[in-house]
């Protein structure tokens, strides 16, 4: 399998009906896009035999299974936080955080997702601004949990302080930031993580592949149509870029503030043209 075939077999797969969508095959055929020959069988194992030894049962106080997947995932397994690589695509490819034990928030939420759901546990991921998180779906009320650092529990102060030091003092805490994240969200969002990391490496090719993924989950997006153009004017492919910009342009209001950007692009490739 190449490239080109990984894209395709994603695009297959998200195609589907969203109910059928399982997180962690989607994010394991995202990997194939880097690793081409990942078997996805066996890296689905891997996640069966972690939940296998999760001292978890539904019929168990929430508290309890929380402590135990805790216990196995960080006590015993030593899942953590890269901090000290964030940016490192490596940790937004599964198998890549299987192997390494290291990760960011959405990975590593993935992962205490899918142990947990393995066990029958109702465990959601949570898109929090800035920092992905899960939630525990508790009788008494949702439990916020944070895998990023060792699943500790999060109260809603917490969120919001945590909102407060990503985009500031005056951002605004909202109940919908906690509202549980649905696979295409997910996977969107690790699309993204992936599309900032290459194209802060300058890694193009690689940018315009998961532009061309997250577009797959959603076709009318306006912001990954805006970036695909702007890597195609980088890959220097500029009928390609100005279709896009124009598309852009006639789905856009009138007050958004990247149509100034965009006319000043699309100038740049009519002179290219002259």
């Amino acid at each position: 399998m190449n490239h080109p075939d990984a894209v395709s077999e994603f695009v297959r797969y998200v195609a589907g009906h969203p109910e059928q969508i399982r997180l962690d095959e989607a994010a394991l055929l995202l990997a194939r896009t880097e690793y081409p020959d990942l078997d996805l069988p066996a890296q689905l194992a891997r996640l069966d035999a972690l939940a296998a030894r999760a001292k978890c049962d539904p019929s168990q106080p929430p508290p309890a299974n929380i402590a135990n997947l805790n216990q196995l995932l960080f006590e015993e397994e030593n899942f953590s936080g890269n901090e000290a690589e964030y940016d490192d695509p490596r940790n937004s490819y599964l198998n890549d955080v299987l192997d390494r034990k290291l990760g960011i928030p959405i990975t590593l939420s993935l992962v205490y997702q899918e142990v947990a759901r393995r066990r029958g546990l109702p465990v959601v991921g949570v898109s929090f601004p800035g920092h992905f998180i899960v939630k525990y779906l508790a009788e008494s009320g949702e439990i916020l949990l944070d895998p990023y650092h060792r699943g500790a529990i999060l109260s809603l102060q917490d969120c919001e302080e945590k909102l407060k030091a990503q985009f500031g003092a005056d951002a605004e805490f909202r109940p919908s930031f906690l509202m549980a994240s649905s696979p295409k969200q997910t996977l969107t969002r690790m699309l993204n993580n992936l599309k900032g990391s290459y194209f802060r490496r300058k890694n193009f090719p690689k940018v315009l592949m998961m532009i061309e993924m997250a577009l797959a989950i959603d076709a009318s997006s306006r912001q990954e149509i805006h970036d695909r153009g702007m890597i195609y004017f980088l890959l220097r492919r500029y009928d390609k870029a100005m279709g896009d910009l124009q598309a852009y342009l006639k789905a856009s209001p009138p007050d958004d503030p990247q149509i100034r950007e965009v006319r000043t692009m699309m100038h740049r490739i009519r002179a290219l043209h002259n």
